[in-house]
């Protein structure tokens, strides 16, 4: 079952949802709760790939993302106003300017989605891992990509860039999901 706004404020107001800092209710939507960029952006070293006779192979059976995040992942300055420019045909890594935790006491999991408004223009915001699991505490790292022809300015702590859709689990799990990055308080996963 996905909570409608009435059910996303009870559950804010009773901590079974809590998002820090709180929304205010203008990012409260029928069902899902508009969620704002953070900072730094990160994009893959371009030396990494592009080094001539070097093949960059990533082996998906046995890697850690935060072993391979740490030494190629390169921090993208803000422009002169404090804002990031998404340029048309690059990827990058954000996270959300909320820290989000949905205890397991509640039952509560959720979905990242990015917003019809912005992929109308070629944004996706996130890219294929919408689920927060259960037990999840920490920032959302979102996977940003400019399929458009406009490069996009985004603002830190204003930009609402995607949405969090809240669902009810049947049952209480046994142990916490998304162990990987709970906790997270950047992009790199750490």
């Amino acid at each position: 079952m996905i909570l409608s706004s009435v059910d996303i404020l009870k559950a804010i107001k009773s901590k079974a949802l809590v998002i820090d800092p709180t929304p205010d209710v203008a990012a409260i939507d029928s069902s899902a709760l508009d969620l704002r960029v953070g900072e730094p952006f990160y994009s893959w070293n371009d030396n990494l790939v592009r080094q001539k006779g070097v093949d960059v192979i990533v082996n998906l059976d046995s890697f850690k993302y935060q072993d391979l995040a740490s030494p190629y992942l390169t921090e993208i300055p803000k422009d002169s106003g404090g804002q990031y420019v998404i340029q048309p045909g690059r990827f990058y890594l954000s996270a959300t300017h909320e820290r989000v935790h949905l205890p397991i006491r509640s039952c509560l999991a959720a979905r990242v989605e990015g917003k019809s408004s912005l992929a109308r223009l070629g944004l996706v915001v996130h890219m294929t891992a919408p689920t927060i699991h259960c037990g999840f505490e920490g920032v959302i790292t979102l996977e940003i990509f400019n399929y458009g022809p406009f490069p996009l300015r985004v603002t830190p702590g204003k930009t609402r860039l995607c949405q969090l859709i809240i669902e009810k689990l049947s049952s209480k799990p046994k142990e916490p999901g998304g162990k990987s990055f709970s906790g997270q308080k950047t992009a790199k996963g750490k």
